[in-house]
């Protein structure tokens, strides 16, 4: 149950970023944020809970909107585990048969489901090859193998596709609750 709650939120949210040391390198340019983004993946996370290992494989669709995200996360044989939904001023996380969990922001929601922190709001930016600099502006990276670190998250951008798009994107950190967290995001192509 909590591999799925994790999995849910972990792939969402919504707060800024903090800066990027060394930018330079990995700037292709000055990005503005899109409006609508949808994109569809496989995802590999791994933690612990209470000194066990803990793992969850499962698929998601995601799908922006300006002011609406919405992530459907599925177990491996496609399955539906859990949606979750973010709009202004409200999160949400549902699961089939269970009543759904509100609160009143993404950060919000996750910690109070998990009670321990993810890096769950660069994705928006993270899932285009995107990051926040220090001046909260967009910044396209180029599309080549490159390590960043943000908000206490290290980021690995493993691999692209042609177009510029991220392939596959490694997240690993440590939390005092969850001990080393790592999400591995494998990205389908897109049509």
């Amino acid at each position: 149950m909590m591999a799925v709650i994790f999995c849910a939120i972990s792939l969402s949210g919504c707060q800024s970023l903090s800066p990027v040391a060394h930018v330079q390198k990995n700037i292709n340019q000055t990005a503005e944020q899109s409006d609508a983004f949808s994109c569809s993946g496989k995802l590999f996370i791994r933690y612990n809970i209470q000194g066990k290992p803990q793992q969850f494989p499962g698929r998601f669709d995601w799908s922006q909107q300006k002011d609406k995200l919405e992530i459907q996360i599925y177990s491996p044989v496609g399955q539906t585990i859990a949606r979750v939904t973010e709009q202004p001023e409200q999160a949400s996380l549902e699961q089939p048969g269970k009543p759904a969990i509100v609160s009143a922001n993404l950060d919000q929601l996750l910690e109070e489901v998990l009670r321990y922190p993810l890096p769950a709001s660069g994705m928006k930016g993270w899932l285009q090859g995107k990051i926040k600099n220090a001046d909260g502006q967009f910044i396209l990276l180029n599309p080549e193998d490159q390590s960043l670190e943000q908000s206490g998250w290290k980021l690995r951008f493993a691999s692209w596709y042609a177009a510029g798009k991220p392939k596959r994107i490694d997240i690993s950190g440590y939390t005092e609750q969850a001990g080393e967290v790592i999400i591995q995001i494998v990205l389908e192509a897109e049509d």
